[in-house]
């Protein structure tokens, strides 16, 4: 039996699926919103007491069977192929299976294909999608994928990105169907970042020709904790404003932009060098940092204070920053910075971790300022000593700090971290057939072709 609050009552019924219970939910008496404010009136609980105990002492549920399922699949028709893909999209809206951007048929023979990208098999399981807890397969991950647009080539990286958000210790579950904008920064690591083309220079989280395979394979994501997780707004997930979820952020580090002695993210999270990993952590807002101006005359002054500038913008109040016990997995946010403002504080002494000791001790967040805006509850309740500043993460060396961007110095991205869960790495497998989809990728996208080939010539 379930007491909620008006407009709840479907994501408590996701939330009971999620845990194996039927379809139809537990029995569930939805209460007034008005009712649960300072003051409200409780005088609805008295008048309906006897539902309630109903609903404790004699509920029982139709479904009586226990098991998993696969839904059949769909068969849509048209008079011509663009009346069918048009039905296909309306059809999938009104069942709440798309995003609202047009969907590509994920038919048996494009899934098929997208399989090509990993030697699992397609009923392979990689984990349950919170908060509805749906069996994410590699099979449904490939369907996701082709309705993205996605390629063979972008497969791993979905994969390794779905077993890591599935990871109990990345806390799923908080973060689909919390009230707060939060979806999975994915940060790659290692060859196959640029071998699938995945940006990580100018432009390095926004559309790119060029650098495609972000915006498929994080859609994918998307559709993943959709379908699988339930995380439809009012039904899974309760967030108020929605934030950057439809493509979620996807990009790779700039290994090679990486100034000397500076390991990439991969190695500080435990992976040797040149391995293809993945990272995924939680965030809830971006901010472009733009570094113009500085009073200092010498180089690592103005170092100083465009750095003192990034951990201002660090220590912006963050109830989310707030929650839990800070500990090394526990997210701090992301750091981005180009690959010529790195060499340019590696030129003036700045190693990787001095960065980090200086933007850690200059972002805190000063008590006085957290009492200002309401904090302090909730900092005494993640064990933070009262009366002292509060870092962005327990120690300097667990701050995240990637390089990324284009070639140009004076800009900093700070993304902000969101509920706070945990910070979840994962290997990337390729097929054995791996060279063989990047030829296909390289013939199919960005091959030479003439003038008089073309539709339409280069200007």
């Amino acid at each position: 039996m379930v007491v909620t609050r008006q407009g709840f009552t479907r994501i408590v019924a996701t939330a009971f699926a999620g845990l194996g219970f039927p379809a139809e939910g537990p029995s569930i008496y939805e209460f007034p919103t008005e009712m649960f404010v300072q003051g409200g009136d409780l005088s609805p609980i008295n008048r309906n007491i006897d539902r309630i105990i109903y609903g404790l002492t004699r509920w029982q549920p139709d479904t009586r069977k226990t098991g998993t399922f696969a839904r059949p699949k769909v068969t849509v028709t048209g008079r011509d192929y663009d009346k069918a893909v048009t039905s296909m999209n309306f059809l999938f809206l009104r069942n709440s299976w798309g995003d609202g951007l047009p969907l590509v048929p994920p038919t048996e023979q494009r899934v098929n294909w997208i399989l090509t990208g990993t030697d699992l098999a397609p009923s392979t399981v990689l984990g349950t999608v919170a908060p509805r807890a749906g069996i994410a397969t590699v099979e449904s991950v490939a369907v996701a994928l082709a309705m993205s647009g996605g390629r063979p080539e972008y497969l791993p990286v979905l994969i390794a990105a779905v077993e890591a958000i599935t990871d109990p210790g990345f806390g799923l579950w908080r973060i689909n169907p919390t009230t707060c904008g939060v979806y999975p920064a994915v940060i790659v690591n290692g060859p196959a970042a640029a071998q699938i083309r995945l940006s990580s220079g100018y432009g390095v989280m926004g559309p790119d020709p060029q650098h495609p395979a972000a915006g498929p394979i994080g859609r994918a994501l998307r559709l993943v904790q959709q379908n699988l997780g339930g995380a439809i707004p009012g039904t899974g997930t309760m967030a108020i404003f929605g934030a950057m979820r439809h493509i979620n952020a996807v990009l790779a580090e700039d290994e090679d932009g990486l100034p000397p002695g500076w390991q990439p993210l991969s190695v500080e999270r435990g992976f040797p060098r040149g391995a293809n990993v993945l990272t995924v952590t939680p965030v809830s807002s971006a901010t472009n940092i733009l570094l113009s101006t500085t009073d200092s005359k010498t180089a690592k002054g103005a170092a100083r204070e465009y750095l003192s500038t990034v951990a201002g913008f660090m220590r912006t109040p963050n109830s989310c920053a707030f929650t839990l016990p800070r500990t090394p997995d526990l997210p701090s946010g992301v750091v981005l910075i180009g690959r010529s403002w790195a060499a340019e504080l590696a030129k003036v002494g700045y190693s990787k971790e001095a960065l980090k000791a200086f933007l850690w001790e200059n972002s805190k967040l000063p008590w006085a300022e957290a009492e200002r805006t309401g904090l302090t509850t909730k900092m005494l309740i993640a064990g933070l000593p009262k009366d002292e500043p509060a870092p962005v993460a327990g120690r300097p060396e667990w701050l995240m700090l990637v390089i990324a961007g284009g070639m140009q110095s004076g800009q900093a991205y700070w993304m902000q971290t969101g509920n706070q869960t945990g910070v979840v790495s994962e290997e990337i497998r390729l097929p054995r057939r791996w060279d063989s989809l990047l030829e296909e990728a390289e013939k199919d996208l960005y091959s030479r072709v003439s003038c008089e080939d073309q539709a339409i010539c280069p200007i």
